[in-house]
C-alpha cells in the first residue's frame, strides 16, 4: 500500500510542475501499466535536482519510448546461454558454424515456450534509467563530442538500447574496457577516437554466417566475447564500445541489396567538421567500407532513437504502408554518401488508385521488397536519391499487400529511366548461367597465373610434362584441354601457382577415345586449410563442382596415381566457384517479366553443361531462372549482344 501510495505522489507531483504532458510522453505512459510510476520517477528526479538539461534528456527517452521492445523468455535465455558458451571456447570458422547451429537446434527441439516480447515501458526502471542518463552526461564534452548539440547528444550519446536487444548496464562494462585506449592528447575528433576503438575491435573474430538460429539481437554481454555473428551484431558492438566513451556513432542500413540477396547493416562516425564517415564495426574504419558496395545499396536509411518527421511512418496518416516504413524512427541518408552517385527520378504509376504513397521495389528471389517511397502527384511520383545501376519496378500498398504497377526499369549512372517493357519481337539465345559468381570470387582468378596441370612417370614429378599452363585468368565455366598426342602417365596433378592456395573445383583427366574420367589413388604434397579442413586433393575428384581443393601453402598440389601409365589426350576441369552455370541434365524454366507478372518461355533439359538455347525470346525484357530439378531461383537478368547481365 505504501508503494502505491508514494507512486501516486510521484505521479502527482511531475504532473503538476509540468503543464502539460506531451502526446508523445501520454503514449509511452499508456503503454506503461503498473509502470508508470517507474517512467515518473524518473523525471521527478531530475526535478527534484533541478537539472533541466537532465530533465529534457529523461523527456527524450520517455517520449521516445513507446514501441520499443525486445524478445524474452526461456527459449531466447537458454539460446543465450548456449551462444556465450560458445563464443568463449575460442575462434570460429565459417565451416563450423552450420555444426554449431545445428548442435543448438537439436538441444532446443524439446522447448515448448515460445519468445516473448517485453514492452520497455512496462519493464524498465527507474534506476536503470537515471544511471543511464548519468553515465551519458560523465562522457558529454570530450574533445571528440564537443561539437554536439543537446539535441545530437540525444540521438548519439544518450540513448540506453541501439536496436532490439535486451537492455542492460552496458556503459561502465564496455567503458572500463574501451576508454583507457582514448588517452593519448593526439586524440581530438569523433573520427579519430572511432578508428582507434575500431582497431581495437578488429582484433576480434569476425565470421559472418548466412542465417541465425532466432530472429533475436544478442545482449550487449554476449557481444563483449563475440565469435561470429551477423553484420547488425558487429554494428551493435561498436556502438556499445563507442557510445560508452562518447564518440557520436550510429547504425544505418540498406533495407536490401539492389544486385544481391539480402540486407545490411553497418556503421556511422558523426565527425566534429558536421561530416558522417561510414565503417563497419570490427572490420572497417571510417570511409573504407561503403564504397565498395555504391553500386548495389539502392537507399540508405540511418536508425534513429527518436522519431523522425521526415519518416513515412509520421506522414502516412491513417494510410496502411509496408512494415519497414511503419518504423518513424528511420532517417533516408543516401545522400550523405555522395559516392552513390544517386538520382532523383519521377515514374508514372497511373491514375486508378486513392493511394496518396508509391514505392520503389527491388528483386529478391520470388517477391519484390519495397525499398524507397514518395508522395503520388497526379499519376506519378518523384523519388529522390535513388541509387543507379540497379533494376526498380514501382508499386502502390493497399490490404497489407504490394500491388506492382507499371514496368521494370533499369536506371542507369546518368539518372535516365530506361523502361523493360517486352517487345513483340523476338530472338533465339543461348545462355550459360543462372547466376553470376560472387566478387569475393572474382577476386581469386590472378592467383590462378601460372598453376599447370601436369603427368609425370615419377612420383616427385621430377620428369614432369606440362598439358596446361595458367597464362590468363581462368572462367567459372566447364574448361575442356585438347591435349593432343602425350606420353603415358602413371601421375596426373594440378600444381598451384605461387599465389595460389588451391581453389580447383573438379578435374577429369580422360584417355583416347573415353569418355569416362580416368580413376587412381588420391594423393598430394599440401598444407590442409584450416579454414576448410575437410576440402583436401580428394575434393577434385568427387564430381561435385560445389566442393573444392583448398590448401595453407602455396605450389601445392593434388592429383592422382593410376593403375598404369595412361597416354591422358582431354582434360575438363572447373575452378572453384558458387556453380552458376548451366548443368547437363537439371530442367530449367525461363520467365521474363510482363508488367506485374512472370511469364514463362517453357521448361527445358540442358544437354550439355553451360548452354540452354531458348527460342522466341522478346526483345528488352527482365528475366530471370528456376533451376527445376534443385527447386533453385536466383537473380534477374537482361539480355544483351547474347550475353546475361545480372541484377
Amino acid at each position: 500500500m505504501k508503494n502505491v501510495i508514494a507512486i501516486l505522489l510521484c505521479v502527482l507531483a511531475v504532473s503538476c510542475r509540468m503543464h502539460s504532458v506531451s502526446s508523445e510522453l501520454e503514449e509511452t505512459l499508456s503503454q506503461a501499466g503498473s509502470n508508470r510510476g517507474e517512467l515518473f520517477r524518473v523525471l521527478a528526479h531530475y526535478e527534484e535536482e533541478e537539472d533541466s538539461l537532465k530533465l529534457r534528456a529523461a523527456q527524450f527517452l520517455l517520449e521516445n519510448m513507446a514501441w520499443k521492445a525486445y524478445t524474452t523468455g526461456r527459449v531466447v535465455e537458454e539460446y543465450f546461454a548456449f551462444m556465450d558458451s560458445v563464443f568463449r571456447t575460442g575462434h570460429k570458422s565459417e565451416e563450423e558454424l552450420p555444426l554449431i547451429y545445428g548442435q543448438y537446434e537439436r538441444q532446443a527441439r524439446y522447448l515448448k515456450e515460445k519468445p516473448v516480447i517485453a514492452l520497455d515501458a512496462r519493464t524498465l526502471t527507474a534506476d536503470y534509467l537515471i544511471r543511464n542518463i548519468d553515465e551519458a552526461f560523465a562522457v558529454w564534452h570530450r574533445p571528440w563530442n564537443r561539437h554536439l548539440s543537446f539535441d545530437e547528444f540525444c540521438e548519439w550519446i544518450l540513448p540506453y538500447r541501439v536496436s532490439g536487444e535486451v537492455p542492460e548496464e552496458w556503459r561502465t562494462l564496455y567503458r572500463e574496457r574501451f576508454e583507457p585506449l582514448l588517452q593519448s592528447d593526439t586524440i581530438r575528433t569523433a573520427r579519430q577516437a572511432c578508428t582507434v576503438i575500431n582497431n581495437e575491435l578488429m582484433k576480434y573474430s569476425i565470421c559472418i554466417p548466412e542465417r541465425s538460429v532466432l530472429p533475436v539481437t544478442l545482449p550487449s554481454r554476449l557481444l563483449m566475447n563475440i565469435k561470429f555473428g551477423l553484420c547488425g551484431d558487429y554494428a551493435n558492438l561498436a556502438v556499445f564500445a563507442m557510445r560508452s566513451a562518447g564518440i557520436p556513432v550510429g547504425i544505418e542500413t540498406v533495407p536490401y541489396w539492389g544486385r544481391g540477396n539480402g540486407r545490411h547493416t553497418f556503421n556511422v562516425v558523426y565527425d566534429n567538421d558536421s561530416t558522417f564517415h561510414d565503417f563497419s564495426g570490427a572490420e572497417q574504419n571510417p570511409d573504407e567500407h561503403l564504397i565498395r558496395f555504391r553500386h548495389e545499396m539502392p537507399k540508405v536509411y540511418r536508425r534513429t532513437f527518436g522519431k523522425q518527421p521526415s519518416s513515412l511512418a509520421m506522414q502516412r496518416g491513417t494510410e496502411d504502408v509496408p512494415d519497414f516504413f511503419k518504423n518513424p524512427c528511420l532517417e533516408d541518408v543516401t545522400g550523405n554518401y555522395p559516392f552513390i552517385e544517386a538520382r532523383d527520378i519521377t515514374v508514372p504509376v497511373g491514375r486508378h488508385s486513392d493511394r496518396k504513397f508509391a514505392y520503389l521495389c527491388v528483386y529478391h528471389p520470388e517477391e519484390w521488397i519495397p525499398v524507397a517511397w514518395g508522395r503520388r502527384q497526379g499519376d506519378s511520383v518523384r523519388f529522390q536519391n535513388v541509387c543507379p545501376n540497379i533494376v526498380y519496378h514501382p508499386a502502390l500498398y493497399a490490404d497489407g499487400k504490394l500491388q506492382l504497377t507499371g514496368h521494370p526499369f533499369l536506371l542507369d549512372t546518368l539518372g535516365h529511366v530506361n523502361v523493360l517493357a517486352p517487345q513483340a519481337s523476338t530472338r533465339t539465345c543461348t545462355i550459360g548461367t543462372v547466376y553470376k559468381d560472387a566478387p569475393k570470387l572474382i577476386k581469386l582468378l590472378p592467383s590462378f597465373l601460372g598453376g599447370k596441370i601436369q603427368g609425370a612417370n615419377r612420383p616427385d614429378f621430377s620428369d614432369a610434362v606440362t598439358y596446361y599452363t595458367f597464362t590468363e585468368n581462368p572462367t567459372f565455366k566447364y574448361t575442356i584441354v585438347h591435349c593432343g598426342k602425350t606420353k603415358p602417365c602413371k601421375y596426373l596433378r594440378y600444381l598451384s601457382s605461387d599465389r595460389g592456395t588451391g581453389n580447383m573445383a573438379d578435374l577429369e583427366f580422360y584417355a583416347e577415345g573415353s569418355d569416362v574420367p580416368l580413376k587412381g589413388k588420391v594423393t598430394g604434397q599440401y598444407k590442409p586449410s584450416p579454414t576448410y579442413s575437410g576440402f583436401g586433393a580428394e575434393a577434385m575428384f568427387d564430381d561435385n563442382p560445389l566442393t573444392f581443393f583448398h590448401t595453407a601453402d602455396t605450389l601445392s598440389w593434388g592429383g592422382l596415381e593410376l593403375e598404369k601409365p595412361v597416354s591422358v589426350s582431354r582434360i575438363r576441369f572447373i575452378i572453384r566457384s558458387e556453380n552458376n552455370g548451366i548443368r547437363k541434365g537439371n530442367e530449367y524454366e525461363l520467365f521474363y517479366m510482363d508488367r506485374d507478372k512472370w511469364v514463362s518461355l517453357g521448361r527445358k533439359i540442358a544437354t550439355e553443361d553451360d548452354g540452354l538455347e531458348y527460342r522466341g525470346v522478346p526483345k528488352n525484357a527482365l528475366f530471370r531462372w528456376i533451376d527445376r530439378t534443385k527447386d533453385i531461383s536466383k537473380r534477374i537478368f537482361i539480355i544483351e549482344n547474347n550475353k546475361e547481365t545480372w541484377y
